[in-house]
């Protein structure tokens, strides 16, 4: 009898303890299935609370399984030499080798103002013999007189630190050349000549950018130089925008936040470009053909001239906007300006890099202001709140029916410009700050947009309505 009962008490454990197990496995079930459901859901309508979750070491692993390219695992880590493999090794000091050979050895400072960095070949009574570099392949060896020179010193700038990633990067394209510039590291198809004028706008740039937002930047010190991949090839930039950027169709430069990296094309090698001379050339053979004098021919012949320079400063002038434009998107995004859990809606992300198209920031924009007038001539300027709401802006146009893109752009800029206004940037920098690090998400999320940014700047949002509406009055009469 004793046995029987204390079978029974032992099933009778068995038993409970099962269906604990059970309503643990089915509480586990449901606490996934419910995880999920909020994932699909933060992700769908871009809640901060989503990329904030892959930043966690569950999300980490998450993303891992699924294979979800993410801001958290973009960036190949960096390694000390000694732990590099073979492969990565031999990466290592090919670049090094060809930097070294062309590394410069002294700056020559000439009476006339000028400066030049050279290597020094050899030394003669009153010349020198020198060789400029321009990049790592091409190269000017020249003499020069001493007694032009003010100055000669030993080259001051450090050599370049060649990280894992530039590795990596001048991998997957064994044929570009790989460069260093102050903050950047550039990639290119083309001579180093044919790209110095970018890299230098892009580090006046560098300059402007962190000088305006220095109270905002979050991480000063990056152990990685900024990197920029340039094309010239139109056709093998567009193939790498569709394996990288699939819904930039027509851009002709973009920054990628998984990549780390600005991929830029120079137009003035664009079939565009390309198009408008074949059109000017046909234009210009039928003139010839027609003239009746040699004076003509050679005025119709100014005049192709006089378009060829039109078309190359115009395509230069696009480049530069482009470079500067996303340049910006690359900084806020390297220095923390911008958060890695899109916190920012599109009108902030747009609005901050057309304020910095312009070669002086902020500077009116006569594309962006021609198109606010147009916008105000058709009663076509939506509310400020439906600007402000929109979360991402490949989603202007969906938002904002009846505008295009270029145009909510321009709404943007005018509305980033107002924020930056002197009486204005101190607040707006804390409307920057409560995005970049909000206390709580899920409150932050709730609250209207449009009345966070009024608070931030100590307004109503009836005020800010009225006030940026006044500002672009001021910006379009072209009293800014």
């Amino acid at each position: 009898m004793l046995r029987k009962s204390r079978h029974k008490a032992d099933k009778r454990v068995f038993t409970i303890l099962r269906r604990i197990f059970f309503i643990l496995r089915l509480s586990c079930l449901l606490y996934v299935v419910g995880l999920a459901y909020q994932l699909v859901r933060w992700s769908h309508n871009y809640d901060p609370r989503f990329y904030q979750f892959l930043g966690t070491v569950p999300g980490q692993a998450l993303s891992n399984f699924m294979e979800w390219p993410n801001l958290y695992t973009r960036v190949q880590k960096e390694k000390i030499f000694a732990d590099f493999s073979e492969e990565e090794k031999k990466g290592y000091e090919q670049i090094v080798t060809r930097l070294q050979q062309s590394w410069p050895t002294h700056s020559l400072s000439y009476k006339n103002g000028q400066s030049k960095d050279v290597r020094i070949l050899s030394t003669a009574p009153g010349v020198i013999n020198v060789r400029e570099y321009l990049g790592t392949q091409g190269r000017l060896e020249t003499q020069i007189s001493t007694s032009d020179l003010s100055e000669i010193a030993v080259y001051a700038k450090e050599f370049p630190h060649v990280s894992l990633r530039d590795i990596l990067f001048q991998k997957s394209f064994p044929d570009f050349e790989l460069s260093y510039s102050g903050h950047y590291t550039i990639l290119t198809d083309a001579p180093y000549y044919q790209v110095s004028s970018s890299v230098k706008t892009l580090e006046e740039l560098h300059a402007q950018y962190v000088d305006l937002f220095a109270p905002l930047i979050r991480f000063p010190n990056r152990e990685q130089s900024l990197q920029v991949l340039f094309f010239t090839n139109e056709t093998e930039y567009r193939k790498h925008q569709k394996d990288t950027a699939p819904d930039l169709d027509n851009s002709v430069g973009y920054y990628s936040p998984l990549e780390d990296r600005m991929v830029v094309f120079n137009q003035q090698f664009s079939k565009r470009a390309k198009q408008i001379r074949e059109d000017v050339d046909a234009d210009i053979a039928q003139m010839l053909n027609q003239a009746k004098s040699n004076s003509q021919r050679q005025q119709i012949l100014r005049m192709q001239q006089k378009a060829e320079a039109q078309i190359r400063n115009l395509a230069r002038k696009e480049t530069i906007a482009t470079l500067r434009h996303e340049g910006a998107h690359h900084l806020s995004y390297a220095y923390g300006i911008h958060s890695w859990i899109h916190t920012e809606n599109g009108w902030l992300i747009e609005g901050l890099a057309a304020y910095f198209e312009a070669p002086t920031p902020g500077e009116p924009d006569k594309v962006y202001l021609d198109s606010l007038v147009h916008l105000d001539l058709h009663s076509r300027i939506p509310a400020l709140s439906r600007l402000v709401e929109i979360r991402q802006p490949e989603n202007f146009e969906e938002y904002l029916p009846g505008l295009e893109a270029h145009e909510a752009y321009a709404l943007s800029w005018s509305l980033f410009h107002f924020c930056m206004l002197p009486e204005n940037r101190e607040n707006f920098f804390n409307y920057i700050r409560t995005l970049q690090d909000p206390e709580d998400i899920k409150e932050m999320m709730s609250i209207p947009r449009t009345r966070l940014l009024a608070d931030s700047l100590g307004m109503r949002e009836s005020e800010l309505e009225l006030a940026w509406r006044a500002h672009l009055l001021k910006i379009m009469g072209g009293r800014s």
